[in-house]
């Protein structure tokens, strides 16, 4: 009786012992709500108008440059698991990449993406079947779509050659061509032209039926 005894005490002995260098050693204190505001607005130039606790989380609302962002921050890890825009308009557009992975997982095959303003329109084949989606350039949100028949929407042949695509581009910015690309379309395609300053680099996409600068991309890294 007493040897069972004995191996009791040992074993509550052991686990206040477990117990205590966890505690002391591998225990990380929670922040307070107070250092999450803080951490929030510091990560991200911001400021915080609402908290709200979800367990060992807090959703964190804050705004930056009028755009309101919710921030799900763990008060342990002090890491933010998620970030998400409430309301307003990024002041980047999404590029041409983004929207066609963003409409590749949900429509299928991209044939084209056309950007006009803050606008993008991207026409995509499904099962043999057509359509125009329009997005914004900024969140991605669709906007509208439209089915194409494309037995009524005949491909034109392009009116506009490659040099006159260059002289077009060069226009708008003098430099050297570092590159030029056509696309076609079922609207005639375009020519993308890569102009290059010791200053600047920038892709023009120009209409080959009529000619007109449909966008331009700033290579910001030049």
């Amino acid at each position: 009786m007493k040897k069972w005894m004995l191996v009791i005490v040992g074993i509550i002995l052991c686990s206040g012992v477990i117990w205590f260098v966890q505690h002391r050693y591998f225990y990380v204190q929670p922040i307070s709500e107070a250092e999450a505001i803080r951490h929030i607005e510091t990560i991200y130039n911001g400021h915080v108008t609402q908290v709200e606790k979800q367990g060992n989380t807090l959703e964190m609302l804050f705004t930056r440059e009028n755009v309101k962002y919710a921030a799900i921050l763990d008060v342990t890890t002090q890491k933010v698991t998620a970030l998400i825009m409430k309301e307003g308009q990024s002041k980047l557009l999404l590029t041409e990449k983004q929207i066609r992975q963003m409409v590749k997982k949900e429509y299928g095959d991209v044939e084209s993406v056309m950007l006009t303003d803050s606008v993008y329109t991207v026409r995509v084949e499904n099962k043999k079947i057509q359509m125009d989606l329009t997005l914004d350039g900024y969140t991605g949100e669709l906007l509208a779509e439209k089915k194409v028949e494309p037995q009524e929407q005949p491909i034109e042949e392009p009116i506009i050659t490659e040099q006159q695509a260059i002289q077009i581009a060069l226009k708008q910015l003098k430099g050297e061509v570092d590159s030029v690309d056509f696309e076609e379309t079922s609207e005639g395609g375009y020519y993308l032209v890569e102009i290059e300053t010791q200053e600047d680099e920038a892709t023009f996409q120009i209409h080959a039926v009529s000619g007109k600068v449909l966008s331009v991309t700033w290579d910001d890294d030049h």
